[in-house]
């Protein structure tokens, strides 16, 4: 989580209401009791990216409030998961500044019955990942931790869970907050959900540019984006966007510049103190380790 006692909406007001120093406070916990340490009100900007929906392992286990005890992100069912996860913004929602806002990043994960020969292409382990993905990658997915196998019967084989999706509709929706079975708690407004691409295809010319995982998938495109959501806890909120804008591609007047737009793509560093960004965003300057 990134956070400053004060931001503005000139550098003049930022040098009068931001603090002096350039004191930094590292919290070595899990975010649930972490944020929880927090004083109330004095959070400016929540930047975070919570433990894909059974992509990952970091062995911390905990304590949650319905008395489920595990790793975020290894529930029985993807509900389970959004219902921790707000148990953590509940308290974001507490520390944040009223002008302040919130970005969360979240990917979804696919529901596959592994079978006997370890592929996610058929129940019985015929042909499937041997075929698509070769007798190696078969033996890689026997392998895996048995978190990676979990199946959800509620869920359609191959299908795509969703998780963004009622990970957005808990944080902004009352009732779908409570049809998974959370206590009242608050209503974050979702600004705009962010396409952050991986990697780029020109379709005409099939030219590919960028970082993303490659899938030995035959029958689906493989996935090249995540979501990012912007979420506040008002209408009226502190946000620099002419920090990002990007050269007007209509205007007459040399220097107009317009909205940078909801897809941003990952490729080289390009952040500075002084460089505003042009084109699209490009974050991550080396390929994926996972």
């Amino acid at each position: 989580m990134v956070y400053s006692k004060g931001m503005s909406r000139s550098r003049t007001i930022a040098r009068r209401r931001m603090p002096t120093n350039d004191s930094l406070q590292t919290l070595n916990t899990d975010a649930l009791s972490g944020v929880r340490r927090l004083p109330s009100n004095t959070i400016q900007v929540g930047l975070t990216s919570p433990p894909f929906y059974l992509l990952r392992r970091y062995g911390t286990s905990t304590t949650w409030p319905d008395g489920w005890e595990g790793e975020l992100g290894h529930e029985n069912h993807p509900n389970d998961f959004v219902r921790h996860l707000l148990n953590v913004f509940d308290d974001v929602w507490r520390v944040l500044r009223d002008d302040g806002c919130l970005w969360v990043n979240l990917g979804d994960t696919f529901n596959n019955r592994q079978g006997k020969k370890g592929t996610t292409n058929a129940p019985n382990g015929s042909d499937g990942r041997f075929a698509a993905g070769g007798k190696g990658y078969a033996e890689s997915l026997r392998q895996q931790p048995e978190f990676f196998k979990h199946y959800v019967p509620a869920i359609g084989h191959k299908s795509e869970m969703g998780v963004p999706f009622r990970f957005h509709l808990a944080m902004t929706d009352p009732e779908f907050r409570r049809f998974i079975g959370c206590e009242e708690g608050p209503q974050w407004i979702c600004r705009r959900t962010v396409i952050w691409a991986k990697s780029l295809v020109r379709v005409e010319s099939q030219a590919a540019e960028g970082n993303a995982m490659p899938e030995p998938t035959r029958d689906r495109p493989s996935r090249n984006y995540e979501f990012l959501f912007l979420f506040t806890k008002q209408p009226n909120y502190y946000f620099h966007r002419t920090a990002i804008d990007v050269p007007s591609r209509s205007s007459n007047r040399d220097g107009d510049r317009a909205n940078a737009g909801s897809v941003w793509e990952t490729r080289c560093e390009i952040f500075s103190d002084s460089d505003s960004p042009d084109g699209l965003w490009r974050v991550n300057s080396e390929a994926s380790p996972y």
